[in-house]
């Protein structure tokens, strides 16, 4: 044997030696110094690559966040997971899609949900999540066209409110402080286009609407300003419900935010409070008959956005309305 050829058996070996011994102390042995013994509290689940995740809160409870997923050879016990250089960077997004704000959840551990990490390797799913009391949803409201009820209208979990209601026609006093005519109330030009997670919920209620066979609702900047201006309202003077403190309806926001066709169109208006992300927030809703026939409203063309954080009692609102008709104050 040629001194070339030693040299590339012996690299050879060292190299399987080498990563055996990786691949064995990863996937077999508990490095020294992890808890032995779960968390008192912590909401986990492990599974083999090919069966599911199944996390459960505590009754009245949901999902808040996840505090650690890995799909590949993750190790530990609850409460002291941790990933190894074999781990799907898709998996925290994954769980969190499918997980936040939910009581219960599955997820499918294999490739086709996360992606292969490292291919021939047996691989495996540990999850730990944070569960919470439940915040409130709000109420969902509507009303259709000449003032009878409309998309929703039921009362919501955590929040008051009529069902149907009133159509408002302009000239109550707008968030802001102005009067309806020429100057709209609600939120005020810093705060009324969409920030990024305004602009996710827009993309998620879109994709959930195609699934359901209905088109996509277009960002309208009149009932924005409406939006936005009641979560701004309920933040600053921490309450949660569809009627202003001042006695204003749904309809007379839209309206005084020059929205034209309020009283012309079917409008419904869902709130939230609790969460920051657009996704959790989508799942609230989703999970509540009135305000999800809100979301799948089939006469709606048009929502208003708003969200806001950094107060009141719940730390973060939302409001979304919708309108059966897109007019000039949209753009």
């Amino acid at each position: 044997m040629s001194a070339l050829h030693r040299t590339l058996v012996l690299a050879f070996l060292a190299g399987c030696s080498a990563v055996g011994c990786l691949a064995s102390t990863e996937v077999d042995h508990e490095p020294s110094g992890e808890a032995s013994e779960p968390v008192e509290g912590a909401v986990c689940d492990t599974a083999p690559e090919g069966s599911d995740i199944s996390l459960a809160c505590p009754a009245g409870e949901v999902i808040t966040a996840v505090e650690f997923a890995s799909y590949g050879t993750p190790r530990g016990v609850c409460g002291s997971f941790r990933a190894t250089s074999c781990n799907a960077s898709t998996s925290k997004a994954v769980v969190e899609r499918a997980c936040l704000g939910q009581s219960s959840c599955t997820v499918k551990a294999n490739n086709a949900t996360f992606g292969d990490p490292c291919r021939r390797t047996t691989k495996r799913m540990y999850v730990q999540v944070a569960c919470a009391p439940a915040e409130p949803d709000g109420g969902s409201t509507g009303t259709g066209e000449g003032g009878s009820t409309g998309e929703g209208g039921s009362t919501g979990e955590g929040g008051s409110t009529g069902v149907g209601g009133s159509t408002g026609v302009g000239g109550s006093t707008g968030e802001g402080g102005s009067t309806g005519g020429e100057t709209c109330g609600g939120a005020g030009p810093s705060t009324t286009p969409l920030d990024a997670e305004e602009q996710a919920f827009l993309s998620i209620i879109n994709q959930y609407r195609a699934q359901n066979g209905l088109g996509a609702l277009s960002a309208c900047t009149a009932l924005s300003r409406a939006a936005q201006g009641h979560s701004e309202d309920m933040r600053d003077h921490n309450y949660f419900d569809h009627a202003s403190q001042d006695g204003r309806t749904p309809w007379d926001r839209a309206a005084n935010a020059c929205y034209a066709s309020a009283g012309r169109t079917a409008m419904a208006e869902n709130i939230a409070a609790g969460n920051s992300a657009a996704q959790a927030t989508f799942n609230q809703w989703k999970n509540s008959d009135g305000h999800n026939k809100n979301m799948l409203g089939s006469s709606f063309k048009v929502i208003g956005i708003g969200r806001a954080t950094g107060g009141g009692t719940y730390g973060s609102y939302w409001t979304t309305m919708f309108g059966g008709a897109s007019d000039a104050s949209c753009n």
